[in-house]
């Protein structure tokens, strides 16, 4: 089903419970600027694509005797594809290019998709929430808008979203905040208008620094994470304090 999948231009970050990060509280949202646009990171927030990754990686490791590690995919998580692959070949010390590094992995977790993918609990019924409310919504992805755009068509939601954001739109990947920056301005609303739920510390530092409404969605994998000026911390996308704050805002 998932076969025509492109080769991946970045395939990185991840997901969840033991976390550092705000509590949301209703009081902080007075007097602030009203929510009038979303913008979803993608690997690991709308799609477990994170868990299909750290599957892959560890595939590619195991017979070369290494185990990948959590600390290594704190750092990788969020980070364009070179950047990533490129902690994994100094932490591990392999002798593999990057370019062979990638391949093996892609391989990998292309043969994992038919089995593996699916979309993260709460986006389904948060997507047609946003939808009625005629609040617009957009994707900012550390992976590239081609394998962004495929997945999001496959599952048919590609039309629903103003644009899709890849790594190859964006001269500095997450954590700097030029994504966010740039997904406002096309949406044409300053950055305290629109929502951001990313899953990954790298991918939430950006939103705060770019100035929007961040919420850390963390999931299994992000263990540790530091959601440290975030708006809200969320225990999924079907939290219902993210209403909450769409709603009083």
């Amino acid at each position: 089903m998932f076969g025509n999948i492109p080769i991946l231009s970045s395939i990185c970050r991840g997901n969840t419970s033991l976390v550092i990060g705000a509590s949301f509280s209703t009081s902080k949202r007075k007097g602030m600027t009203m929510i009038k646009g979303v913008v979803f990171d993608l690997d690991g927030l709308i799609f477990n694509t994170e868990d299909v990754f750290i599957r892959a990686t560890n595939e590619f490791l195991l017979p070369l005797g290494l185990e990948y590690e959590d600390q290594v995919r704190r750092r990788m998580m969020g980070q364009q594809a070179d950047v990533s692959l490129q902690i994994l070949k100094d932490h591990y010390g392999l002798a593999h290019t990057i370019i062979e590094i990638r391949s093996g992995i892609e391989a990998n977790f292309i043969a994992a998709l038919p089995e593996m993918l699916n979309v993260m609990p709460g986006f389904e019924e948060l997507r047609t929430y946003l939808i009625h409310q005629s609040i617009p919504m957009a994707v900012c992805t550390s992976s590239s808008s081609i394998y962004a755009e495929q997945l999001l068509e496959e599952f048919g939601y590609l039309n629903e979203f103003e644009f899709v954001l890849g790594a190859e739109d964006v001269e500095n990947g997450k954590p700097a905040p030029d994504c966010y920056q740039i997904a406002c301005r096309r949406l044409d609303l300053l950055p305290g208008q629109v929502m951001v739920f990313e899953d990954s510390e790298n991918g939430c530092r950006a939103a705060v620094e770019a100035g929007t409404f961040a919420v850390a969605v963390p999931g299994s994998h992000n263990c540790g994470h530091n959601y440290l000026g975030a708006s809200l911390v969320a225990n999924s996308l079907a939290d219902p304090r993210i209403k909450m704050a769409l709603q009083k805002s």
